[in-house]
């Protein structure tokens, strides 16, 4: 390919950087300050929400996104005063108190996995838009019917699937649809592994290689897993071959007998006689000649000019929630991807437990 498609890699923007000698990027544009603003509630006060959400939000409000934190909420005091003090936002200790008192465009769920669902329908039912963190839901049945619940009321149900903004994949996705590999993608191989035990494998950490396994190679026809478990019964790694509604396959290894700090994250995607390959979400390399060279792509470490909120996908992915609720550009990741992946979850889960190849149309899996 002599025109290869280009992302910018966490990194302010080269067109702020070099045109507008706006060298952090933190002026903004009239395109982005004639945006209509929006306000935004934080429902969940944990790491995530301090650690990635919150210097997300504080990210898009340097460089110009008009964009207010109306409040946040949490049943832990100590918690939620600690985020409003770092959000200067009101702090309240459940979701309706807050609904009842402010006016919110939409609510970032950001709580423990299994108030995902009753806290997304308490804003929906109230006629907000939601971003719900991994998973969605514990099951495809409540995925599923959160998505249904936004759809008949007509309003936005986002589901967090930040990897698909994170420059390595964003850049990989570009690629490929640009035709790169030379053909429909035909093989996806994924790793993903952790080292901490508290985290569950397939929802708190496996959900984003099947989201993007989702979003590479679209819908999952029939999957088979065998795994090992811990001596209380969780799973401790798995291995899981797929075949897909394209005539594509697939297959991941996921274990929670790896290191944190180590190299954890690796995916390979090949297409006709060529094949790209993303390592640990941080460098991407294209192999699409037998002579030719490979290509790569890597953010320069140490760089001042690169964010973090930006690399992790968090910041991309919220902009294009706010745009998309402001009819400005399609949604990234609904309800239904959210869904989709929690429903390979299940299959996964099924086929473990019966020892046998899983169809998900006929087990109802299919969105």
């Amino acid at each position: 390919m002599k025109d290869l498609p280009y992302v910018d890699f966490g990194h302010t923007p080269y067109e702020a950087a070099f045109g507008r000698a706006d060298v952090y990027g933190v002026n903004g544009t009239p395109e982005r300050a004639a945006k209509r603003p929006l306000s935004i509630a934080i429902a969940g006060c944990g790491g995530v929400a301090q650690a990635k959400w919150v210097p997300a939000i504080r990210r898009l409000q340097t460089i110009g996104e008009p964009l207010a934190i109306a409040g946040v909420v949490d049943p832990d005091e100590a918690r939620r005063q600690k985020t409003a003090s770092l959000c200067a936002a009101p702090a309240f200790a459940t979701l309706s108190e807050l609904l009842a008192k402010t006016r919110v465009d939409i609510v970032l769920v950001l709580s423990s996995d299994s108030f995902h669902v009753p806290l997304a329908e308490q804003a929906i039912e109230r006629g907000v838009s939601c971003l719900v963190e991994k998973p969605l839901a514990r099951s495809y049945r409540e995925a599923s019917s959160l998505a249904r619940l936004a759809e008949e009321r007509g309003v936005l149900l986002a589901a967090v699937a930040n990897k698909r903004f994170s420059p390595p994949y964003a850049q990989a996705k570009a690629l490929i649809d640009a035709g790169a590999l030379k053909d429909r993608p035909t093989i996806f191989t994924g790793k993903f592994t952790l080292g901490y035990p508290y985290v569950d494998l397939l929802e708190g950490g496996t959900v984003h290689l099947l989201d993007l396994l989702l979003w590479f190679m679209g819908p999952v026809a029939r999957l088979s897993a065998q795994g090992t478990f811990q001596d209380d019964g969780r799973l401790e790694s798995a291995v899981v071959s797929f075949g897909f509604v394209s005539g594509a396959i697939g297959t991941i290894m996921t274990s929670a007998t790896g290191l944190s700090f180590a190299p954890w994250e690796r995916v390979e995607i090949f297409g006709r006689n060529a094949f790209l390959v993303v390592d640990d979400q941080f460098e991407l390399t294209l192999h699409d000649g037998e002579a030719a060279p490979a290509r790569s792509w890597r953010p320069s470490v140490p760089n001042t000019l690169m964010f973090d909120e930006s690399f992790g996908g968090y910041s991309g992915l919220l902009e294009n929630v706010l745009d998309s609720l402001r009819g400005l550009a399609t949604l990234g990741s609904n309800g239904c991807d959210g869904a989709a992946a929690i429903a390979l979850i299940d299959a996964i889960r099924m086929s473990l437990e019966r020892g046998a190849e899983i169809d998900l149309s006929i087990e109802g899996l299919m969105p």
